[in-house]
């Protein structure tokens, strides 16, 4: 299984949840980016999409509306459409640093190391603590082949939180790459813990 197999199959940005003061602009786009954000969480992402679309037809300058179409696309595995939806969302707010972190992470999966390692800096100069974006940084520079890089924005992670998995899966599967299978299973016993599912996923690239 090549490397946008494993991203593809766990590495997805989060939906980001309308702030509470949208509640009082129009109920129609705040019931609609609601609405999509439950329908993502089922897994329904094509529904999702079409709700963030008529939240964002609504209120146009929603940037939770734009970036959420961006997780969408993801989830659907349209990288083109999701890099669009969260370069709206910038546009909107350039100060958005999840969209900065959600831009990144697309630009791994299309290959396309540079913008992904930019995008993911930019994120952290406005977000220095944000798992999002070190998360994605690491996928960028795992992408390119930079272990060393890669590893070290997992330790930067685990150094804000210890419990986090898509951080210890990344270092597993780094130790995988790089030969290191006695690490990669001790990422995999604390995955056990924190993520089964993750763990049994990482399990399927360590070698027998």
């Amino acid at each position: 299984m090549g490397l946008l197999d494993k991203l593809r199959r766990r590495e997805e940005p989060e939906a980001a949840p309308a702030p509470a003061y949208y509640a009082a602009l129009p109920e129609t786009a705040y019931d609609h980016n609601e609405r999509g954000l439950e329908l993502l969480a089922r897994g329904e992402a094509e529904q999702a999409l079409e709700e963030f679309r008529r939240a964002a037809r609504k209120m146009h300058d929603c940037t939770e509306a734009h970036y959420n179409m961006g997780v969408a696309h993801d989830h659907l595995g349209d990288f083109r459409r999701s890099v669009e939806s969260y370069e709206r969302a910038i546009a909107i707010d350039p100060e958005f640093a999840e969209a900065y972190s959600g831009l990144g992470l697309a630009y791994s999966k299309m290959s396309k190391g540079v913008e992904a390692i930019k995008a993911c800096h930019q994120a952290l100069r406005l977000k220095p603590t944000s798992l999002s974006a070190l998360h994605s940084l690491a996928l960028a520079y795992y992408n390119w082949g930079a272990y060393p890089e890669a590893a070290k924005a997992c330790q930067k992670a685990l150094a804000i939180d210890p419990d986090y998995p898509h951080a210890h899966y990344a270092l597993g599967l780094i130790y995988v790459d790089t030969g290191d299978r006695a690490q990669a299973l001790e990422e995999y016993k604390i995955l056990q813990q924190l993520d089964p599912p993750l763990a049994d996923l990482l399990l399927g690239f360590i070698p027998r």
